[in-house]
């Protein structure tokens, strides 16, 4: 992967110890009043008995680790990360709060710390830093950081009271929205484990992921509640099942009023070891897989972000990348909540709306991916609108065609990096310094981070520069395995490097050249698509007797998936009801784009599809037209 309803309480004044309905959860809010909104900062309101739970000093620990970094950039870059991500923040406070710093060093790299805290203790240390100051924004609804704390300080003391424990995986199934967020930090103090699921997933997706993770609760939107439907009555069984706006149904709970309830939150000490997220990829054998990741994971890596990319607190940070994507989870979200800066968030992305919300907030990082990229560089509406604020556009989740890269940056005179990473790395292992980017290439390692070239026969041979290999990785960000899969973890975690299966090289200044990919999932718009989980979609066609799907390269998103069929015997099918019987049953990204009818799908003798005879057969015909 490169780098994945309130009532106000007067204008512009709002209680940081919110009561028990959520009446008092969200504001609103004209435009107008944003920017200056933004900038607030509250210190002297008492929050110790709505913000603060019981027993939630985070839990330390202190370790050694090895870590390979550019020297220069990596001191500097430490000196950043100490003042976005609380180390401004020094004496009795810090202390009392059990903070921890851990120092990753080599023999010829400088030290770079990074404070260990879990995520839901860090959004409790920022509420008491910037109570007041907009945590989120989208539409019209505002939440502060205080109204934020709160709302998920009672939401984990429903979920707990519904017999909601450390250790349990909660379902989210939502778009980009304040519920999201609630959630998301409600699950964690719960001491349960985020599951996030794409929001374009269709019924049968939904169950899988369900029943795969073993979740004891599942919280929808209500705009997605239609695909929940035929299923709710098995998902409500032995599970909490809420829903925002109306709850129909028995067995239903209405999300509002869970964030309502009133009552303490768990009293948990948090182990930066515990699962905090169990986001899940898709895989090029089968259905997709879930990914472990820890406290330790992931805040880790956000400071391994923050120092590699120039972000501060001041930033507002413009996010259209859906939440349930790591890149957007972990690094937007979440990492905007720990750096206590103010994001703004969409629900999908429109070229008007998008260039109107960053001249409304002065948004100054906005966080893309290639298609979008595409399009600014080429829309005509750019032009009426005033990005002065912006400082830099950073990329990730699908490979960047350098053109369209360069013309966004001459067009607009504002930087563009791209960073690369995978679901399994918390997402972000390299990343381009802003002012030594090689736009083709992913950058170097991020602070904290060492990498690898290792040759594709063993995997065992390390590779000098030049020279195309595997990438593998090792650093704190790395997953501790996939869910209930020892084999898939052992094949791709060795010796403490996880083995990213894409093919690439490093030249003698560290920065890395993706070359291809070893796995064959396909990357459409930045989202992963496993041909095997298509494959099967389509086999299950009554004239379909084999299928074999590859990404055809295209300029819009990255690669489309494109479906080799086999039909049977006397059978009749056009490629327009085959690409419809998919469409109906799996997201929309991840839908047949174009078919074309062979004989025979090529195979191994084990079984195999030979995705690679179909890749050439494609790039040959395109040669040919």
């Amino acid at each position: 992967m490169w780098l994945g309803r309130g009532q106000s309480h007067g204008a512009g004044v709002f209680r940081s110890t919110a009561p028990a309905g959520t009446t008092s959860l969200l504001r609103r809010s004209c435009g107008a009043l944003l920017s200056s909104a933004t900038a607030r900062i509250c210190t002297s309101v008492d929050l110790s008995r709505d913000v603060l739970a019981p027993g939630s000093v985070p839990h330390s620990r202190t370790h050694d680790y090895v870590a390979s970094t550019d020297a220069d950039w990596a001191d500097e870059l430490t000196s950043s990360v100490a003042r976005g991500f609380g180390h401004n923040h020094a004496g009795a406070h810090a202390s009392a709060l059990g903070r921890n710093d851990v120092t990753l060093t080599t023999p010829k790299a400088k030290a770079f710390t990074y404070r260990e805290v879990a995520l839901h203790d860090r959004l409790r240390e920022v509420t008491r830093e910037v109570a007041m100051k907009p945590a989120l924004i989208h539409g019209d609804r505002v939440v502060t950081y205080a109204e934020l704390d709160a709302a998920s300080d009672r939401l984990a003391g429903a979920l707990a009271r519904r017999g909601v424990a450390r250790g349990d995986r909660v379902t989210i199934f939502m778009p980009n929205s304040v519920e999201f967020v609630i959630a998301f930090y409600g699950t964690l103090k719960a001491g349960a484990v985020v599951n996030p699921i794409n929001a374009q997933s269709k019924e049968r997706e939904v169950r899988f992921q369900v029943e795969d993770s073993g979740a004891k609760a599942v919280f929808v939107h209500e705009a997605l509640w239609p695909v929940i439907e035929p299923i709710r009555v098995e998902l409500g069984e032995q599970r909490v099942l809420s829903r925002t706006g109306n709850a129909p149904g028995v067995g239903v709970t209405r999300f509002d009023d869970l964030v309502a309830e009133t009552g303490p939150a768990p009293a948990l000490r948090a182990d930066l070891d515990d699962l905090a997220a169990l986001p899940y990829t898709s895989g090029t054998t089968g259905f997709p897989k879930g990914v472990m990741l820890t406290h330790r994971n992931l805040t880790a890596n956000q400071q391994q972000f923050f120092a590699a990319a120039p972000v501060r607190r001041e930033d507002v940070f413009l996010n259209v990348l859906p939440y349930f994507h790591i890149y957007a989870l972990n690094l937007l979200m979440a990492g905007a909540v720990s750096l206590g800066a103010t994001q703004v968030a969409m629900s999908r992305f429109d070229m008007v709306e998008y260039l109107t919300l960053v001249e409304r907030h002065k948004a100054t990082v906005c966080f893309i991916v290639p298609p979008i990229v595409l399009g600014l560089a080429a829309h005509p509406e750019v032009d009426r609108h005033d990005l002065s604020s912006v400082r830099f556009f950073f990329s990730g989740a699908a490979p960047l065609a350098p053109e369209p890269a360069r013309r966004l940056a001459k067009r607009t005179h504002i930087p563009i990096i791209q960073g690369y990473g995978l679901t399994e790395t918390s997402p972000v292992t390299h990343a381009n310094p802003i002012d030594a980017a090689i736009i083709d290439s992913i950058g170097r390692t991020v602070p904290g981070t060492e990498h690898r070239i290792v040759d594709l026969e063993t995997g065992t041979r390390d590779l000098g520069p030049g020279e195309v290999g595997e990438i593998a990785v090792r650093g704190p960000q790395v997953m501790k395995g996939y869910w209930r899969k020892p084999d898939d973890t052992a094949a791709v975690l060795r010796d403490g490097w996880f083995f990213t299966g894409d093919v690439g090289k490093v030249d003698e200044n560290g920065y890395v050249f993706i070359v291809d990919r070893k796995k064959e999932f396909i990357k459409y718009k930045g989202f992963g698509v496993g041909p095997a989980e298509v494959e099967a979609v389509l086999c299950e066609h009554p004239s379909v007797a084999d299928a074999g799907v590859i990404g055809k390269p295209d300029e819009a998103a990255g690669e489309i998936p494109k479906a080799f069929v086999q039909l049977r015997a006397g059978a009749t099918v056009t490629a327009e009801e085959l690409m419809d019987f998919v469409k109906e049953r799996i997201a929309d990204y991840k839908r047949v784009r174009e078919v074309e009818f062979i004989d025979k799908v090529p195979r191994t003798a084990s079984g195999k599809i030979l995705r690679r005879e179909l890749a050439e057969k494609e790039k040959a015909a395109s040669a040919s037209r």
